[in-house]
């Protein structure tokens, strides 16, 4: 026989505080006043006989019951919200919410949108950006692509791409700049850098060449808008080479070194652990493995330097 079971709307407000760390957000999230949702807290711990939080003045913590118990509750909604998606959306289409770097959306996922529809008919995409950290807590997205991977408590990390990274311009950067031989041709161009994870410095290093002055030049919140500088011919970029197949293909932008740097992950799926088995999920996952597996990148330099470094594929 089953045994005693707490009001579900208890064990909801309990897990947005706990995921919050605070009633009032927690309330807003679930449309209800802040102190309807401490009363609904105040009951579970009742039920229970245990403390879930400290309070200390409008500080929020859990205590050690608090964190064991938001496991199991976390899990446990989440299966709730697995199966009831696989019954009220049998026959459907089911619709994905998937969330990613600027650069990852618009030039990895979209070129191959039309392969991911041809295995996956049943699934439709909803594509948005954003940036770090990786954030479930609003619940309006199913897939994060999450930079590096770093783990989460309750999130699922599955490494998908890594890259290396090698300097690209514009044609016209080249015809009118070029050619570039070594590194200190680069001094008549202005280098475009990353806010995060810049690798001028690394990639110098390897040739040998550290004493150069890389600092010059703009630096960007992120890789997409650098790469957007370097095809407008405003200077060279450092690219990730995973994400610039189509540009190279196309000749929109130049490789200008075979150098590059080692490969370096650089995204992962990110879900909620207790979501990681949906169909729709679990699909995304298998195309994304086999797209990386199956698709490797080709971008050989188009006016190769006599500098070599060995470098793996990513």
């Amino acid at each position: 026989m089953r045994g005693r079971l707490p009001q579900l709307s208890a064990i909801q407000g309990f897990e947005a505080a706990a995921r919050h760390a605070s009633f009032k957000r927690a309330a807003d999230e679930l449309n209800l006043t802040q102190s309807a949702v401490s009363h609904q807290v105040k009951a579970l711990e009742d039920f229970l006989g245990v403390a879930l939080f400290e309070r200390s003045g409008n500080r929020l913590a859990l205590t050690r019951e608090g964190r064991d118990y938001l496991v199991e509750v976390t899990a446990g909604l989440e299966r709730l919200v697995a199966g009831t998606e696989r019954i009220c959306c049998a026959g459907s289409p089911a619709v994905l919410s998937v969330r990613g770097t600027p650069a990852f959306i618009s030039r990895w996922l979209t070129p191959r949108l039309d392969r991911f529809r041809e295995v996956a008919p049943g699934i439709e995409l909803r594509l948005g950006t954003g940036l770090p950290p990786t954030d479930f807590s609003s619940r309006d997205v199913d897939v994060v692509v999450h930079w590096g991977e770093a783990p989460m408590p309750g999130v699922r990390i599955d490494p998908f791409l890594s890259s290396i990274r090698f300097p690209v311009c514009s044609p016209d950067l080249l015809r009118r700049a070029g050619p570039f031989r070594r590194p200190a041709d680069l001094a008549r161009v202005t280098l475009l850098h990353d806010m995060v994870g810049d690798a001028w410095q690394g990639w110098l290093e390897r040739l040998g060449a550290a004493s150069f002055a890389y600092e010059r030049g703009p630096t960007f919140e992120h890789c997409e808008l650098t790469l957007g500088a370097a095809e407008r011919g405003q200077g060279v970029a450092l690219a990730y080479g995973a994400l610039i197949e189509r540009e190279l293909a196309h000749g929109t932008l130049v490789r200008l070194f075979e150098a590059a740097t080692e490969p370096v992950l650089i995204y992962s799926l990110a879900c909620l652990a207790g979501r990681a088995e949906v169909p729709k999920i679990a699909a995304f996952r298998a195309w994304i493995m086999t797209e990386v597996a199956t698709t490797g990148p080709r971008h050989p330099a188009a006016d190769p330097a006599p500098l070599r470094v060995a470098a793996r594929a990513g």
